[in-house]
C-alpha cells in the first residue's frame, strides 16, 4: 500500500478543519498578493499611464505649435541634451576654450549651475528629468574684429544654446576691448539611485 500523499491527508481531515485549512490557504493567496503583486502591478500601471501621457502630449504638439516657432526649431535643427550636469559643464567650457584658441585667446572661464525648470514642465517630461540650465562666463582682452568671430562662432556652436550676456568696454582708449560673455546650455541632471 502507498503512502498517502499530502492531497490524501487532507480528504481524511473533518470537514471543519478542512474548511479552516482552506481558508488558510486563500488568506496566505491574498496577504501574498496585496504585499507583492498589487503594488508591482500599480506601479507598473502608474508608469505605462506616464508614458501614455507623454505619447500623447507629443501627439497633440504638432497641433499646438506655433508656425514661427516651427520655422525656428528647423532652421535651428536637433538639440542635444547632455545627461548629466558635470559632463555637461565640462563639455560646455572645452567647447568655449576650443572656440577661444582658435583665435589665440586664453580666457578666463567660470562655469555654474544656473535655474531649474519645474519638474512639472512639458519640456521636463519629454526630456526625462528636471532641465537645468548651466552658465559658462568668459572674460578676455582682444581686438574688435577677433571679438566678433568668437560671437560668431559662439553663437553658430550647437553645445551653446544662447548668449546671455555680453559686455565690452574699451581699454585704455586703445583698439583692444575688454570682453565679459555669459553663455547658457540646458542639461538634464541624473537622478540619483
Amino acid at each position: 500500500m502507498k503512502e498517502p500523499d499530502l492531497v490524501d491527508r487532507f480528504l481524511e481531515l473533518q470537514p471543519i478543519w478542512r474548511l479552516i485549512g482552506a481558508a488558510a490557504m486563500v488568506l496566505v493567496a491574498v496577504l501574498v498578493w496585496d504585499e507583492y503583486v498589487r503594488p508591482t502591478a500599480e506601479e507598473w500601471t502608474r508608469e505605462s499611464d506616464r508614458i501614455s501621457n507623454t505619447i500623447e502630449r507629443a501627439r497633440t504638439l504638432d497641433q499646438r505649435t506655433d508656425p514661427k516657432i516651427e520655422r525656428l526649431a528647423t532652421a535651428l535643427g536637433p538639440i542635444e541634451v547632455p545627461r548629466s550636469a558635470a559632463p555637461g559643464a565640462t563639455r560646455l567650457e572645452s567647447t568655449v576654450s576650443e572656440i577661444c584658441s582658435q583665435y589665440e585667446i586664453v580666457p578666463k572661464i567660470d562655469g555654474r549651475t544656473g535655474s531649474k525648470l519645474p519638474s512639472n514642465s512639458p519640456l521636463s517630461s519629454m526630456a526625462g528629468g528636471r532641465v537645468e540650465r548651466i552658465i559658462c562666463e568668459l572674460e578676455f582682452v582682444s581686438n574688435s574684429e577677433t571679438v566678433v568671430d568668437v560671437v560668431r562662432d559662439l553663437e553658430a556652436e550647437p553645445e551653446i544654446e544662447s548668449i546671455s550676456s555680453l559686455r565690452l568696454k574699451l581699454v585704455d582708449d586703445g583698439p583692444d576691448l575688454e570682453v565679459r560673455i555669459m553663455v547658457e546650455a540646458w542639461i538634464v541632471p541624473r537622478k540619483k539611485s
